[in-house]
Order: structure tokens, then C-alpha cells, then sequence
């Protein structure tokens, strides 16, 4: 098992690699022309500190990306039947690092780190365990991380399967993307799943073999929403994925499930296949980003759709129990079905079923006295035989129920309204 290094170490090769680096030949003579046309103006010079290391930072950037363009390796086997689509391609055209780094585990399991494919997106570590006795049926990597020079990548996702023999498990993990100053990587994982104790693989990582970003451009375009507003920011895609990132200003956001994907991303008028997202919240707000799969080659336009989000619908309904078993509807082809009312240990408990997307708000209960009865928890919540979402409402009385009433409802709603971005 390898150890992790001490920070003079790591200090060490960052100072190696930065003697390594070595700028395009055309570099120097194309900064000397602009240079000779620039009049001279003279002005305050920053600290020398702070220059040597911009003029590092961009060095390393070129550099980096100059030599990814001519990058072509070998294909990683026996990952085929774990991924499909954009991985699968890329791995076909041999985009995929070989690595072939083992150790063994305190049980005597083999892990191998067979491979890696890395862009500004993502990075993507392809992985083995083998163990002739048979693997723990917890064998997995999870949770994980990947640190190394100015690198700290938690693991996003991932997929494995293990073959009939349960001997061997074939695993892709795919983490944030890691800094293309690292030459060397160490793969953190948890001796057992969910155990404390951590183990460490320290790897060889090829930064100039990373695949080159395609489009990079900030979007900065806000549509409205019933309760708020939705700020795009930028788009970034790479060879793996496409990312939109960008800021919620949305007060009933969590009240519907995943209301980001129906957000359609549109190339040359075809759906890029949207692969996932998510949002984070804190104090400066709440971010989100929406992952799609590569864009095409080449691309003439580029079109956000804001088909469906979240949307509120104020109702102030009244409907009379005596009506439970019949369907009612909402707000156009939005429905509500009552039945099941009865009394219970728990209370008063009325079960309804509505389309998946609603969630319903301000809901009580109107007594033959007129009194009202709030909500006091919902439980059984499942999706029934005709494709509702079907739950039961308690009501902490025993009082005769009159009627139901429901203040307004949250769903998502169909905006189909479009951004269009610039790709040239």
C-alpha cells in the first residue's frame, strides 16, 4: 500500500515540473511582435513574486493545452459493458490513459487502477478488484477521493459489476475534474464501505494527455419564474460531457422532483442527452449545474430550452368530502382523487392521489363546526396502478370532516422559454 506524500515532497515535484515546462516554439516571437506594436506606457510593476508566478501559470496553460491536441493512446479493455455512448467512443479512439497500478488490500483482494480519462469537466478512473477467494459483498470504492498537486476530487458517480464467479469486480469512477499540474495522483478509499479506516494508492497521472475543452463561454441570461428566477451562467464542454452552470433565485425550487431536467439543451435543434445535475446551497445563494452528454463535432447553434420547471398555482379550494370518490380537477389537466377517509388511533385519515409532479400546499380540514384542521404529517407515499402519486393525509381530530381545503399547489409547469448561445 502506497503512503501519501509529505508536503516537501509534493513541494519537490511541483518545482520539477515547473523547470520541465517547456512553451510552444512559436510562443516567443508572436509575444515579441505584440509587444513592438503595444506604445510604452509606463506604469507600477507588481512584486516580482507575483509575476514569475502568472508568468508559470500561463506557461503551464499553453503548454497544456498545446500538447493534448496531438494525444493518442491505447484503449482500455473490459470497460465496454459498464459504459456506452461518449466514454465508449472516446475510449475506441484510445483517449484513455493506461496506468496498470496495483495493491492489495488487508483481505487479500488485488485492486488495479487499469486506466484514467481526464478533461476540464471530469475525471474519469477506470478500476479492477479481484480476489480468487471470492470479493466482500460490500467490495466498492466508495466513498472516494482522488488528491494530489492543488487537487482534492470527490467521486460524482460511478458504475461497476461483478462477474458470475464473484471474483472479479470492474468499476468506472467518475470525480471532479483534477489540476493539470499534477503528475501524480492518490486515490483515497475506505478499507470496507462506510469503514473510517482509509487506504491510499498513489498513481502516475499525464496532465498534456487530457482531452481539450471545445466551448467555453458565459451565457449570463435570467428567465422568470412563478415564484423567482433562474440565472444562467456559462456553458463548458469538453470531449466527456457538457456542463451549464449557473444561479437559483427560486422560492419553491425543492418542491418539485429534479425540476432542472426539464431544461433541454439543443444542438443544431437535436436534444443532447441530459445526464444529470444538481444544486448546493449556501451563504452566497444557491448554484446549480445541469450535465448533458458531448456536443457533436461540429455545431452551427446551440439553444437552452426551459421547457418544464417549477411553478405554484394559488387554488383557495374547498372540496366536500361527499365528493371523495370522485376525480376533481386542480388547474387544467391537473387531477385530485379522494378516498379511504376514516378514523383512526392517529386521527382523522383521508388518502389522496394526484398526477407525480404536484405537491400540495395549505392543506386542512374543514369540521361540521367549521373549524379548520391542518395537516399534520403525510405517510404511504407511492405511485399507485394508474401512475399517480398516492398518499395519506393525518389530521390530528376526531371531529365529523366536512370538507377538504387546499390553498394552492406546486408542479412543474411548462414555460418553453429559450436562450439562444453563441458558438462562434
Amino acid at each position: 500500500m502506497n503512503k501519501l506524500k509529505t508536503g516537501d515532497e509534493l513541494f519537490d515535484e511541483a518545482k520539477k515540473q515547473i523547470e520541465e515546462i517547456q512553451a510552444p516554439g512559436e510562443l516567443e516571437s508572436r509575444l515579441r511582435r505584440a509587444l513592438q506594436s503595444v506604445p510604452v506606457r509606463k506604469k507600477k510593476r507588481p512584486p516580482f513574486l507575483l509575476t514569475a508566478a502568472a508568468a508559470i501559470f500561463l506557461i503551464g496553460i499553453i503548454t497544456f493545452q498545446y500538447d493534448a491536441l496531438a494525444y493518442y493512446g491505447k484503449k482500455l479493455l473490459g470497460f465496454d459493458e459498464l459504459s456506452s455512448g461518449t466514454l465508449n467512443e472516446l475510449n475506441e479512439k484510445g483517449y484513455g490513459q493506461i496506468i496498470e497500478k496495483d495493491a492489495v488490500l488487508s483481505d487479500g483482494t488485488k485492486l488495479t487502477i487499469n486506466g484514467a480519462m481526464a478533461d476540464e469537466n471530469q475525471f474519469v478512473l477506470y478500476y479492477t478488484m479481484s480476489n480468487d477467494n471470492g470479493l466482500r459483498s460490500d467490495a466498492d470504492l466508495s466513498p472516494a477521493r482522488i488528491t494530489g498537486l492543488f487537487t482534492n476530487s470527490t467521486a460524482e458517480s460511478g458504475t461497476s459489476q461483478v462477474n458470475d464467479h464473484g471474483t472479479e469486480l470492474k468499476g468506472i469512477l467518475s470525480f471532479e475534474p483534477v489540476s493539470p499540474f499534477s503528475n501524480d495522483l492518490t486515490l483515497h478509499f475506505p478499507e470496507q464501505n462506510g469503514s473510517i479506516k482509509e487506504s491510499a494508492l498513489t498513481f502516475p497521472y499525464h496532465p498534456n494527455k487530457a482531452l481539450q475543452t471545445s466551448l467555453k463561454k458565459p451565457i449570463r441570461k435570467t428567465l422568470r419564474v412563478d415564484k423567482g428566477s433562474i440565472t444562467f451562467r456559462s456553458i463548458k464542454a469538453s470531449p466527456t460531457m457538457t456542463i451549464i452552470e449557473g444561479k437559483l433565485d427560486v422560492e419553491n425550487f425543492d418542491r418539485a422532483d429534479f425540476a432542472l431536467g426539464g431544461i433541454e439543451l439543443k444542438a443544431d435543434g437535436k436534444n443532447v442527452p441530459l445526464t444529470g445535475g444538481g444544486s448546493s446551497t449556501s451563504l452566497f445563494g444557491t448554484s446549480f449545474d445541469i450535465r448533458y452528454d458531448a456536443l457533436p463535432e461540429t455545431v452551427e447553434t446551440l439553444t437552452l430550452v426551459m421547457k418544464t420547471f417549477t411553478g405554484y398555482e394559488p387554488l383557495n379550494r374547498k372540496i366536500p368530502l361527499s365528493e371523495a370518490d370522485e376525480l376533481q380537477t386542480l388547474a387544467g389537466e391537473k387531477e385530485l382523487s379522494l378516498k379511504n377517509l376514516a378514523k383512526t388511533s392517529r386521527g382523522t385519515e383521508l388518502t389522496v392521489a394526484t398526477d407525480e409532479d404536484i405537491m400540495l400546499e395549505g392543506v386542512s380540514l374543514t369540521d361540521h363546526q367549521g373549524r379548520s384542521v391542518p395537516l399534520e404529517t403525510t405517510v404511504n407515499m407511492h405511485k399507485n396502478g394508474k401512475g399517480m402519486k398516492e398518499r395519506t393525509l393525518i389530521f390530528n381530530t376526531t371531529a365529523k370532516p366536512e370538507s377538504l381545503f387546499i390553498e394552492g399547489m406546486h408542479y412543474l409547469k411548462t414555460y418553453d422559454e429559450r436562450i439562444e448561445i453563441d458558438v462562434k
